[in-house]
């Protein structure tokens, strides 16, 4: 009896999960159906309001072009005309009535009263619509939403704020640059981004937030946004006042503003940023070496041979791939500390050489038109060969080369072999 029931209760399990099971696989069918039947109508609206759109931007100044496109709120025609309408173009036949498009049929209202919603998710798609709509009347009610504490709603507002490219907005994001920085990573991206986005009216902007704020981390982010934004002379005055900064970071982001400025503000840049090659921090030399290129050109590769023997192989590195651009110039100082005793160092060179690719370069000068280009390089291969770097040599030999190079390859081979 005792067993019976054992069986009946795991009859009754196995049929319930069977029936859950049922019930789960005929629910998800009736929502896929359900979504299909509602792309097909929304598909079918966005044919019908493209036309009505088309039509409406061909009529004459006086037709009325919001009682073509209007909608009730919430409804899936509501919602295929604000998808038609955001992804028009301000270049396309309405684009100059877009703005007045979105206000007039009510959307702008519409997203403004979501905003007082106390569900984040809904919030924050209602200012993240009303950033793409460039909502510009809606400025004083998003800018409150920079003092919101939720990290979502706060880095959605700098976007939005961004898109609509008002003056107050980028002033106010510039204003909070303490608070916006120190409250998550998602907030810190979504500043950068969003200060990008303004262009040249964000280096203004930040030109005259710097001697506001001495702090080293706001500092270097400031430094870092004008990096990535259009070469400007402000740029470089606040980044040349930074060159001496005590603090790494900062210095490091003050050499990274005037490589992308590179020699077309100032011609004096390389002065000052030859004793950063010297620098104590690691990293400081590393920009160092990318600025130095920049701004100076082929006079650069002497000062950056120096550091072909830095203590830190991320700068050796750096170094060569520097020299390896520089073009011709470079050979002559890879020739030169080639030529030290110092058997590791060398070595270190050689590593270096080949791991940047340089060493195709040289390859290539065995049948440079200058006599003296191809002893250079033939001296330098030599040496390489002779610690033992020979397999780019070999693999060059195997490809599909000039033959004229792949004979002084051999021959050089055959030498060093010999000797």
């Amino acid at each position: 009896m005792h067993d019976n029931l054992k069986i009946i209760i795991i009859v009754i399990a196995v049929a319930f999960i069977l029936l859950m099971i049922g019930v789960l696989l005929l629910a998800s069918v009736l929502r896929r159906a359900r979504h299909n039947s509602t792309y097909r109508k929304l598909d079918a609206l966005r044919r019908e309001y493209r036309l009505r759109l088309q039509q409406a931007c061909g009529a004459d100044a006086a037709y009325d072009r919001a009682e073509a496109l209007r909608a009730e709120p919430g409804t899936l025609a509501w919602r295929a005309v604000e998808e038609l309408l955001l992804g028009q173009t301000k270049e396309g036949p309405c684009g100059a009535e877009l703005q007045a498009l979105f206000r007039r049929l009510g959307y702008t209202a519409y997203y403004e009263k979501q905003l007082a919603n106390r569900n984040i998710v809904v919030k924050a798609a209602a200012i993240d619509k009303l950033g793409w709509m460039e909502a510009e009347e809606s400025l004083p009610r998003l800018l409150p939403l920079l003092d919101d504490k939720n990290p979502e709603i706060l880095a959605v507002t700098i976007r939005a704020l961004s898109r609509i490219r008002l003056n107050e907005g980028l002033v106010a994001i510039v204003e909070r640059l303490p608070a916006l920085l120190g409250r998550s990573l998602v907030t810190r991206k979504a500043m950068e981004t969003a200060l990008l986005n303004f262009g040249e009216q964000a280096v203004a902007c930040l030109a005259e937030y710097h001697s506001r704020d001495t702090d080293p981390w706001i500092m270097s982010c400031v430094l870092e946004t004008l990096s990535h934004l259009p070469p400007d002379t402000r740029s470089a005055v606040i980044a040349l006042e930074h060159l001496g900064s005590p603090n790494a970071e900062v210095r490091s982001k003050a050499l990274k503003v005037l490589g992308r400025l590179g020699s077309s503000i100032f011609v004096c840049f390389p002065e000052y940023v030859l004793p950063l090659l010297e620098d104590p921090v690691w990293f400081v030399r590393l920009q160092a070496i990318k600025t130095l290129k920049e701004v100076a050109g082929k006079t650069a590769a002497r000062p950056i041979g120096k550091l072909l023997f830095d203590a830190n192989w991320r700068v050796r590195s750096e170094a060569a791939q520097a020299l390896s651009q520089l073009g011709d110039c470079a050979v002559d100082v890879f020739l030169d500390a080639l030529r030290t005793s110092d058997v590791y160092a060398k070595e270190s060179i050689c590593e270096e050489i080949q791991k940047t690719h340089c060493i195709d370069a040289l390859i290539e000068g065995l049948d440079h038109r200058d006599e003296a280009m191809r002893s250079k390089s033939r001296d330098i291969l030599r040496i390489m060969r002779g610690l033992r770097f020979f397999a780019p040599l070999a693999e060059f030999l195997e490809g599909n080369g000039s033959e004229r190079i792949k004979n002084e390859v051999r021959r050089l081979l055959e030498t060093e072999a010999a000797a």
